[in-house]
């Protein structure tokens, strides 16, 4: 499926991305640093997500999840686990990627985005923990036949959180779909922040109140997934 997925949505996303550069020529300079940002924040997406699904995928792989759900562990306490790991690790990587962009194209990422930082750090991480605690009941559910959501599921969400593009650059029917995601909010106030210096302060309330909701059913899709694979013996094929 995806030896013709990743190139689709390739076209997609960069026919999006140059409809918009050619429309907007006139701000180039602006819309580099929006596609830098757009590259930098959505990193933080894609590597929380998959990190919390790959450390998961990992312990089925050594073996070890009947191991771990055999102590004295909860599961709250697993999942913080992985939340933590994950912080550590984006962390370093986001650091990296900010001196990168400042070294190679001028683009300081900490004075570009200011006082709003934590406000869209702390959507984009909600979203990403949410998607991937998600994915990980989901693997409950299917065993490894859907390991490869861990990496490919993400990209079916990045079209429509117009990462690169305004909202207004989708065909109607995909904006109705871009309105439920809570990126899409974040993204659009990023472009906002790098043209105007200001925020629209209900896009981030409506992004943080999709995100709690998102948040709430994807823990309780995994415990409850969770329950399911330990009362079918699931817990056991994974190992």
């Amino acid at each position: 499926m995806w030896s013709f997925g990743w190139p689709f949505f390739d076209l997609i996303i960069w026919g999006l991305v140059s409809s918009y550069l050619v429309k907007n020529a006139s701000g180039l300079p602006f819309l580099v640093n929006v596609l830098l940002g757009g590259i930098i924040l959505w990193t933080i997406v894609w590597r929380i997500q998959n990190e919390i699904n790959v450390n998961f995928l990992d312990e089925g792989w050594n073996k070890n999840l009947i191991n771990i759900f055999s102590t004295p562990l909860t599961k709250g306490e697993f999942l913080t686990a992985m939340i933590i790991l994950g912080l550590i690790k984006i962390s370093i990587t986001l650091s990296g990627l900010m001196i990168g962009a400042f070294f190679l194209y001028q683009f300081n990422f900490l004075s570009s985005f200011g006082f709003y930082i934590p406000l869209l750090l702390i959507n984009l991480l909600v979203f990403a923990w949410g998607f991937g605690f998600l994915i990980n009941g989901l693997i409950l559910r299917f065993g490894y036949t859907v390991q490869e959501f861990a990496w490919a599921l993400i990209v079916l969400v990045q079209p429509f959180s117009c990462v690169f593009y305004p909202l207004s650059y989708l065909p109607l029917w995909a904006q109705k779909i871009a309105l439920f995601l809570p990126t899409t909010y974040v993204f659009e106030e990023m472009r906002r922040i790098l043209f105007t210096g200001l925020v629209n302060w209900y896009n981030l309330l409506i992004s943080f109140v999709l995100n709690i909701i998102y948040l709430i059913l994807a823990l309780g899709f995994f415990r409850f997934m969770y329950e399911k694979a330990r009362e079918h013996g699931r817990l056991v094929k994974l190992n």
